[in-house]
């Protein structure tokens, strides 16, 4: 439980640091701690939201085989997190600093998605925070379902 209240502290305080970039009136981009892209970016004047602390693995459950998983976790955590209930996820990018939110809404397909599909077909929910600032769960059976299914190669 106390991984989910740090977990909802972050989301809110990352809410406020969207309000106020938006006031701000600059262009607003995420600051992240790792990236797979081959070149730099200039960032001018954006507003960086700092996505960095969501790198945790909040809850595995064994017996539904389920990962409770912040986004910028990445694959290596994952992997070690779910090898200490012997568990591993349905697929599993080659390089290990992939995150989570990376490869869904990158559309990630690995060596193992001829099998086991893409990494975004095995997730049942994402937290996702929108663009008027509100956190909201988007499931494929709720009123956020459009989020859901328009997250991946977002």
């Amino acid at each position: 439980m106390q991984a989910l209240t740090e977990h909802t502290r972050k989301c809110a305080a990352l809410t406020r640091e969207l309000a106020a970039a938006k006031a701000a009136g600059a262009p607003i981009g995420l600051q992240k701690s790792t990236s797979n892209l081959f070149g730099t970016r200039d960032y001018g004047r954006k507003c960086r939201m700092d996505v960095r602390h969501f790198n945790r693995v909040l809850d595995i459950d064994r017996s539904r085989m389920l990962a409770d998983v912040e986004g910028m976790t990445t694959y290596e955590g994952l992997v070690d997190e779910t090898l200490r209930y012997g568990l591993l996820p349905t697929v599993v990018p080659q390089l290990k600093t992939i995150t989570i939110g990376g490869a869904v809404s990158g559309l990630g397909i690995e060596s193992s998605s001829f099998r086991n599909g893409m990494p975004h077909e095995s997730v049942l929910e994402m937290e996702i925070l929108t663009g008027a600032g509100e956190v909201v769960l988007a499931r494929p059976d709720n009123e956020h379902r459009d989020l859901f299914y328009g997250f991946p190669n977002s």
